[in-house]
């Protein structure tokens, strides 16, 4: 029986010690876990105990005692959150804490994940973006795979300590395109009503019958169509697709068909009146002739190349060596795009798209506020802009496409200053909230800047944008483009050749950005007086988040070319670099930037020239002659490596790795990213020695995931 008096006055708890049980000492079997799910009091019935069952023999004054009791015991469940987003071949997760559950901002997580039901393994550690948020990645999972994911947090001064977080989601499934339920036929010439294969109508027709899992189908030809917009959108399982006919090539073309006739203006100038202002696209025989500012400027070619000026529906050309145009082939554009998308789940698939650049801000198809579309084996010909995605446009997947332009060897100055291509294949514009665009398996060449893949803003947590498996080459200045709102942008298993600066990351707002297992070689190509490197950090904006650098293998190749180059100006929380291989031709590594934060080791840095090593501003000298008085100096590279590395034959783009070659084995484990090695340890670059495969795709084959 239990004796009030006693009860009331604690004497029946002798041995609990207040102050311990203050300090939390007493409950160090408590799993928070169970906690949170109400796993430590699971023979409590509430129904009972509000009906007063549980406590017929209990005094009130010793059941209000024990009450209070009780509540000495009651523990505060964080309110953190977990995230998780995920694309085909990797997964966000995004941990969001309560405001004052951390005050002293110094808890840490730790990630580890596995395939439902398998076996657990540890993730890279997500990065601390503010006071209240990780962002995070996992990376190389497979498609339409349900993923557990367990977040943990250390907080050895908090109340976050030991707690655990849990979410499971699978990865997007791979997308096939469904039987359709009607096909319309559509012909250049098209005039029939009901669209059918031995009677095809015109596109605009084929568009406006089409509804939720019909397709549209182009017979080949040359389509002079353009401004078309969709009419309905479709679901998952009922796309609208608009595709080109097997064996045949269908191409939507923004020119005039029209043949022009160019009238002498003297001084090398052709002049023409043209059916459509504005237009900003103009090509002689599948070349495009530059833009010029101003007709003076047309008429002394001021940058050296055949161009063009457009006043209202007067179109002037100047060809180099006063070239009669009526000679060649002039298309002059007049529409500003082919496809206006605004619904979702619409598929466009082998079709090519040419000369859309007509009026500001042309491009061939552009994604507003679009979701779930798909742009496969797609050709994009000298337009202005290939796709252009805005606002809430998420999900979109551009795979297995080819763009490009005729301008790599244009001037570098004119074309920043005049031209308004720096556009390249694809585009985000400002702002994008939408998440989980890829783009992968493309190829870009010949434009100014590949690719970009990072609006100026976003509303969302994370942009959560993957590019991989794409090549890239003959680009004059930035191979790809990840400047502006980039949060979780994931780059992988991209080459880029020839190109002035590979990945630009300048900057990156909020991080973290990811490049891992690319390859980026002959930086400082096209034509600049600029050298190059395989990564741009440098600009005059706003803080950079952390940028992780893994695995990347980067070969200047052409002279006077540094293995990697950080200029100034910039700001960043940190540039983080593991495991790559930097080979130069002028320093190896080519610091004026050292006011800010880096964390390089395990890297191989290598210069073929020899008579200078790295140059690191801030240090005496500067002029470093080897690794050693580097390592002494700054505090890098602790475990890095001066060697050749021993490329297998970089000649033709073949960066696997010798095997005598001193990167074999010489890497640290990055959990998560490359766990999987073979040997005693990772090695350096792009490729482990047991899968020493090319990226190097020239033929532009469909790689299976």
């Amino acid at each position: 029986m239990i004796k009030k008096t006693l009860l009331y006055e604690k004497t029946m708890l002798p041995k609990i010690s207040w102050k311990l049980l203050y300090e939390k000492t007493l409950t160090p079997k408590i799993s928070w876990k169970l906690l949170y799910e109400k796993r430590l009091r699971p023979k409590i019935s509430w129904k009972l105990l509000y009906e007063k069952r549980l406590r017929p023999k209990i005094p009130w004054k010793t059941f209000a005692c024990a009450i209070s009791l009780l509540s000495l015991f009651t523990v505060s469940v964080p309110a953190a959150e977990l995230e998780l987003y995920p694309n085909f071949h990797a997964m966000g997760v995004i941990v969001t804490l309560e405001a004052g559950e951390d005050p002293d901002s110094n808890a840490e997580i730790s990630v580890k994940y596995r395939e439902a039901g398998g076996d657990w393994r540890q993730a890279f550690t997500p990065t601390r973006t503010t006071s209240l948020q990780f962002i995070g990645s996992l990376f190389y999972l497979s498609p339409d795979t349900l993923y557990d994911v367990s977040v943990e947090f250390s907080d050895t001064a908090g109340t976050l300590d030991g707690f655990v977080l849990e979410g499971s989601r699978a990865t997007r499934g791979n997308i096939d395109i469904p039987s359709p339920i009607n096909s319309y036929f559509a012909a250049p010439d098209g005039e029939g009503m009901d669209c059918t294969i031995g009677m095809p109508c015109s596109l605009s027709q084929a568009i406006s019958m089409a509804q939720a899992g019909d397709e549209i189908v182009l017979s080949g030809g040359t389509y002079y169509q353009g401004g078309f917009s969709m009419p309905v959108s479709g679901s998952e399982d009922t796309p609208v697709v608009i595709r080109g006919m097997e064996n045949e090539k269908a191409v939507i073309s923004g020119a005039d068909p029209q043949i022009f006739v160019w009238e002498p203006a003297g001084n090398g100038l052709y002049i023409s009146d043209i059916n459509v202002p504005d237009t900003h696209l103009v090509t002689v025989d599948g070349e495009r002739l530059f833009p010029y500012e101003s007709l003076e400027s047309l008429e002394n070619l001021t940058h050296g190349i055949s161009g063009f000026y457009c006043s209202d529906t007067l179109l002037y050309l100047h060809l180099m060596e006063d070239k009669e145009p009526n000679l060649s082939e002039v298309l002059v554009s007049r529409f500003n795009y082919a496809f206006m998308v605004e619904q979702d789940h619409i598929f466009f698939l082998d079709i090519t798209f040419t000369h859309f650049g007509c009026g500001s801000w042309a491009k061939a198809i552009y994604l507003n506020n679009a979701n779930d579309i798909l742009v496969r084996n797609c050709t994009f010909a000298v337009n202005d802009l290939g796709v252009g995605l805005k606002r809430s446009s998420s999900r979109n997947l551009i795979e297995y496409c080819e763009f490009y332009d005729t301008i790599f060897q244009w001037p570098w100055h004119p074309v920043k200053d005049f031209s308004h291509l720096e556009t390249g294949g694809i585009r985000f514009y400002d702002p994008v909230n939408g998440r989980g665009n890829v783009i992968r398996h493309n190829t870009f060449h010949d434009y100014f800047d590949g690719f970009g893949v990072s609006p100026e803003s976003c509303s969302e947590i994370t942009n959560e944008t993957d590019v991989y498996g794409n090549l890239v080459y003959n680009v004059g200045d930035d191979g790809v483009e990840v400047d502006g709102r980039a949060a979780n942008v994931r780059l992988w298993d991209n080459e880029f050749q020839d190109v002035l600066m590979g990945i630009s990351l300048a900057p990156v707002y909020d991080g973290p950005v990811y490049a891992i297992y690319n390859v980026i070689h002959r930086t400082g190509a096209g034509n600049s007086e600029y050298t190059g490197s395989p990564f741009k950090f440098n600009s005059g904006y706003d803080k950079s988040g952390t940028m992780y650098l893994f695995h990347n293998t980067c070969d200047a190749w052409y002279s006077g070319n540094n293995g990697i180059y950080i200029k100034a100006p910039g700001t960043w929380d940190n540039i983080v670099s593991r495991n790559n291989i930097f080979s130069g031709t002028d320093y190896a590594l080519h610091n004026y930037n050292t006011t800010q934060p880096v964390d390089l080791d395990y890297d191989l840095v290598y210069t073929s020239r020899t008579d200078e090593y790295i140059y690191w501003t801030g240090v005496n000298p500067k002029h470093i002659p080897d690794l050693q008085t580097f390592q002494s100096l700054t505090y890098q590279e602790t475990n890095g490596l001066n060697a050749e590395p021993e490329f297998t034959n970089p000649q033709i783009a073949d960066y696997s790795l010798m095997p005598d070659s001193s990167a074999i084995d010489a890497g640290v484990v990055l959990p998560g990213i490359n766990d999987n090695y073979k040997g005693f340890a990772p090695d350096l670059g792009a490729f482990e020695k047991d899968f020493n495969v090319s990226i190097s795709n020239p033929a532009n084959l469909k790689i299976e995931w």
